[in-house]
């Protein structure tokens, strides 16, 4: 997963999946490995972590207030969001989802 600033997420199109963490975030860190994994199952979709302590401003923009939290984009439009506690599972089956209709 590729590490991005604010400037540059506002540039990206497409079908993307954006996390946002805190390098101090024991949640963050465990999910880590695992999203890099689901990365892999979605070639057509641009994974990107956004470091909520250096970039603040994205955060803020996008309305994260605790981490981990990840959001779905589909051409600049939120999709679905989820925060703190949640199961990878479940945002697994929804990339499946939309990945079926996107087909």
């Amino acid at each position: 997963m590729k590490e991005i600033t604010l400037r540059e997420l506002r540039e990206v199109n497409g079908l993307v999946v954006m996390d946002f963490f805190s390098p101090g975030c024991g949640v963050c860190i465990a999910i880590e490995p695992k999203l890099e994994a689901v990365e892999k199952d979605f070639p057509s979709w641009k994974f990107y972590k956004i470091n909520t302590v250096e970039n603040p401003t994205a955060a803020s923009e996008y309305w994260v207030f605790t981490v981990p939290t990840i959001i779905v984009q589909m051409d600049g439009r939120e999709q679905k969001r989820w925060s703190r506690y949640f199961s990878l599972e479940e945002v697994i089956e929804y990339l499946r989802e939309i990945d079926e209709t996107e087909r």
